[in-house]
């Protein structure tokens, strides 16, 4: 039930048609489960390049019924649908129309191809290896090519099967600390919209769907960031820096305060062997000046649980911490001695309010 109505509010969302609390509850729901997050970023992905006029978008249509038949996958004359109803047909014709309708159809399909274990990839995208990193964990793990990665909770890395031989090309939805093997092969990493290639170095990508921003920090070595909105235009950073990029949700607000969309920084040291930027793979959680709401994001994924802020003056409060073994309960109680609040535990669903 609550992946039947992950999927409608996700349609609702790309169509424009999600009401405030319904963007509440698909975030939510991503947070819960960030395998999700990850498919709707590539079905978000879809709807953006067949979005056009109504030529182009009967042009776009026509293309992914071609892919996905080319891939093996030649679909029925009537659609699965999402409480919708809508046969193929009907799609087509209104293709260029409704917004609503083609999410609909774009994932009607994905769920279809999802649930009968077919691949909707080009031949060299094919036989993709996933390792994911649940809420309350964290996994360490050797690429084929020696790299070694830590994937922070709520992480997924992708790569294909060619990786390390033609290619070393991976996607990160979520946070990692890579340690990369020196190779003559570029070392690429597609997260969110952004392109990070190196060659050999050490660096942490913060890419979480439902952040603010995504952040790649530096430790030693070159990378160089492409933005996807200016692929002529690569940022090399250095060491001890850290780019930090607005992500699209985001950059209405942005635009409206008037803030840079990107900005350089320093990394953030606590003393010279603490940066806070790459605590978390020694198990240390640390923030500094921070919201209480993006403090409670990042408990999320520390404990694995879920946290409501019913008041936005609580939510406002900045506040600076460091966990290592405490729980969630002496996590919060600490929490307590910096700002007035009350908490409740219920389950997995924390609560917090005045």
């Amino acid at each position: 039930m609550d992946q039947t109505l992950f999927w409608n509010l996700l349609a609702k969302k790309i169509a424009g048609e999600a009401s405030e609390e319904e963007l509440h509850q698909l975030e939510s729901l991503m947070k819960q489960n960030p395998d999700w997050a990850y498919q709707a970023e590539h079905i978000q992905h879809m709807w953006q390049t067949t979005s056009g006029d109504k030529q182009e978008s009967e042009f776009a249509f026509e293309q992914h019924l071609q892919r996905m038949k080319e891939a093996g996958v030649d679909l029925q004359p009537e659609l699965p649908s999402i409480n919708s109803g809508i046969k193929r047909d009907k799609v087509k014709n209104i293709f260029a129309y409704s917004a609503a309708a083609v999410v609909v159809f774009l994932i009607a399909g994905f769920v279809w191809l999802s649930s009968n274990k077919r691949n909707v990839l080009s031949a060299s995208e094919k036989n993709y290896s996933e390792v994911s990193s649940p809420f309350g964990s964290k996994t360490k793990l050797v690429l084929p090519d020696s790299t070694v990665v830590w994937l922070n909770a709520g992480s997924k890395l992708t790569y294909n099967e060619h990786f390390g031989i033609t290619n070393r090309n991976t996607t990160l939805t979520g946070e990692a600390f890579f340690d990369v093997k020196k190779s003559t092969v570029p070392f690429v990493i597609r997260a969110n919209n952004i392109q990070i290639k190196v060659l050999g170095t050490a660096f942490n990508v913060k890419a979480y769907p439902e952040d603010k921003t995504t952040e790649t920090s530096l430790i030693h070595g070159r990378v160089e960031v492409t933005l996807d909105k200016r692929p002529g235009e690569p940022i090399v950073l250095k060491p001890n820096e850290k780019l930090i990029v607005v992500n699209e949700k985001a950059e209405a607000k942005v635009e409206q305060k008037k803030d840079p969309k990107i900005v350089i920084d320093e990394l953030t040291r606590i003393n010279d062997t603490t940066i806070v930027e790459t605590s978390w793979v020694r198990n240390e959680l640390i923030f500094q000046d921070e919201t209480f709401s993006d403090i409670a994001r990042k408990m999320e994924r520390w404990y694995g649980f879920t946290i409501e802020i019913r008041d936005e003056e609580i939510a406002s409060e900045r506040l600076s911490g460091t966990f290592t073994t405490e729980t969630i309960q002496e996590a919060l109680t600490a929490l307590q001695y910096s700002t007035k609040f009350h908490y409740s535990i219920k389950g997995k669903q924390v609560t917090i309010t005045q």
